[in-house]
């Protein structure tokens, strides 16, 4: 198992994550653990500069809400990711509005903006933690 940080590592935004299961193998599988936007002077890696191409993340784990944290998804699926976008219920329940409202500061038509939250949308699902004894289950 192989743990890099693509953003986030020296900074406070921008988190972002890839966990690599057997890296470079044909059995392995890539876990983005966040993919959000970066603010003021905290670097952003661009997705070809990535060890794996977005079309190769087979899953995408969002931690919350908050734009630093889910800010580039509507970018990382434009780059070609089309894995399993897993979160809590909450944090789904919030992925469109705080994604659409992100994306009016942007130069995509209402076109394209309905088209990244559709593909949002269907890419995604929510879980829920139910407290069990001592520990946690999904």
């Amino acid at each position: 198992m192989k743990i890099e940080h693509l953003g986030a590592k020296n900074c406070v935004t921008g988190s972002c994550h890839l966990v690599q299961t057997s890296p470079g193998s044909a059995g392995g599988v890539n876990i983005l653990v966040d993919c959000g936007k970066d603010y003021g002077n905290d670097p952003e890696l661009a997705f070809d500069r990535f060890p794996v191409s977005p079309r190769d993340i087979g899953y995408l784990f969002l931690t919350h809400a908050h734009i630093d944290h889910i800010g580039r998804v509507p970018d990382l699926i434009d780059a070609g990711f089309q894995g399993e976008i897993i979160c809590t219920h909450a944090t789904k329940a919030l992925l469109i509005p705080m994604l659409h409202d992100a994306l009016s500061f942007t130069d995509k038509s209402d076109k394209q903006v309905q088209r990244l939250e559709k593909a949002i949308d269907e890419l995604s699902w929510g879980f829920e933690y139910r407290k069990i004894g001592l520990g946690f289950r999904v």
